[in-house]
């Protein structure tokens, strides 16, 4: 068997355009996500050349141009004659022929006129020009005409050269510098690349996941739901069928069930990958009542030691629960509450700052296993996978949901959370999008 090591050139010539077809929706995708700190970098740049542009000082350009013609008599090589007429040129530029004219232009000095003033020989001809560049479009074409003028006085070879003026300088009517069009091209260039730049900045350090193809993407998991984000973050929607997100956890269960058919779990340990849980538990609550609805018996536990909210349904202070019932002081079906809807119960967290985290690790089996002959689905609820191993633990007896809320999560977490767990070979069954916006549905009237 042979095996190809370099691609043949009809293989390279077809990856060449996908590979830029690719950079394309990569570039386009960005600029989509970050249009409006493009749009707002565009304009503030582009309105910043303009203001430059407008405060700028004009810069007017009058040229004069002398002819410098050799005597009949004169004998010269071509060599020393255009070093003779580069001489001239020097002079138009020379200290006594500044002062000469600032004593008669006023308003410029000879160190002023330095600056402005620049001579050279026109190549392949006996004409020398004189190029005056001043703020004044006025004082420029009198300078420049004043030197030319002044030159036949200056000549420095002794009377070897006619001078003849062979075009005066007149008044410019538009300035030299700044160049405007060239200068208003290269700000928007400027001003486009500016704009690219920081939208990738602002993508790589601030951009969020919120769509759920690019979630797929970057967890490399099969998307089972795209959940609305709940209208009522306390509420139970799976039970009302005219709320926003009924259809979308209906379709979330069935998601599940098919994904699991081949190999069933009892065990869903479900995790947020952000770090903070805008909704805890409510997805978990609903998933519950959604699958009691199809039949299964449900028990819910919370297992999150986070300090933030959590579901009402899974709150029970000061009330027995999982930690109570891992350490042997409470039995089981003494911890177990009625959950928010039938067929679903709650085991809530209990008493877990005074008890053994080792615990969960310990003897979370030995519960799931208690829980065997009572409920056909344990569905946990975990802290976030980045804030602790809980969810880990527990999922090694049966599955992982991976939860993540639109817009609140860098691709890289839930790229570094999705690979974290497959790392350790825990079976992720999916992952869950929450917090899309709802859709138009129409709500109907309820019927009593």
């Amino acid at each position: 068997m042979s095996t190809t090591l370099v691609a043949s050139p009809e293989q390279q010539d077809g990856s060449a355009p996908t590979a830029v077809r690719g950079g394309f929706r990569v570039l386009s995708g960005l600029l989509w996500r970050r249009r409006w700190t493009v749009a707002l970098v565009f304009v503030l740049v582009a309105n910043a050349i303009a203001a430059g542009l407008v405060v700028a000082d004009r810069h007017y350009t009058a040229p004069a141009e002398i002819a410098a013609t050799p005597q009949q008599d004169l004998s010269s090589t071509a060599a020393s004659y255009d070093d003779l007429l580069g001489t001239v040129a020097d002079v138009a530029e020379s200290r006594p022929v500044l002062e000469e004219v600032a004593s008669r232009v006023s308003g410029r000095t000879a160190d002023q006129l330095s600056d402005e003033v620049d001579a050279h020989v026109v190549p392949g001809t006996v004409i020398v020009e004189v190029s005056v560049t001043d703020t004044d479009p006025e004082k420029a074409a009198a300078i420049a005409n004043t030197i030319v003028a002044l030159l036949p006085e200056h000549d420095p070879s002794n009377g070897l050269f006619q001078y003849h003026v062979t075009e005066d300088a007149v008044v410019p009517a538009h300035p030299s510098s700044p160049n405007i069009p060239v200068t208003l091209l290269a700000g928007l260039v400027l001003a486009l690349l500016l704009a690219v730049a920081a939208a990738a900045v602002a993508d790589r350090v601030f951009r969020t996941v919120t769509d759920p193809d690019e979630m797929g993407e970057v967890s490399e998991t099969a998307v089972l739901g795209v959940i609305p984000k709940p209208a009522d973050p306390q509420g139970m929607p799976a039970i009302d069928f005219w709320a926003e997100e009924f259809q979308a956890i209906r379709a979330l269960r069935i998601a599940i069930e098919f994904a699991s058919a081949e190999d069933p779990t009892r065990l869903l340990v479900v995790t947020s990958a952000s770090s903070s849980d805008p909704w805890a538990g409510w997805t978990e609550v609903n998933l519950a009542a959604a699958l009691a609805e199809a039949g299964h018996r449900v028990l819910v536990v919370n297992t999150s030691r986070d300090d933030g909210g959590v579901h009402p349904a899974l709150e029970a202070p000061g009330e027995p629960g999982l930690y109570d019932v891992l350490s042997g002081e409470t039995a089981l079906e003494d911890a177990v509450r009625e959950g928010p809807a039938e067929g679903v119960d709650v085991l809530p967290l209990g008493d877990a700052h005074l008890a053994a985290p080792s615990l969960l690790e310990m003897r979370f089996r030995g519960l799931l296993d208690d829980t065997e002959d009572a409920y056909d689905v344990v569905i946990a609820h975990a802290a976030p996978v980045s804030n602790s191993e809980d969810a880990r633990i527990m999922a090694i007896h049966g599955a992982l949901l991976l939860t993540v809320p639109s817009g609140a999560v860098h691709p890289r977490y839930v790229r570094r959370a999705a690979d974290h767990l497959r790392s350790i070979r825990l079976r992720i069954l999916g992952s869950v999008f929450l917090g899309v916006r709802p859709s138009r549905r129409p709500r109907r009237a309820r019927t009593a």
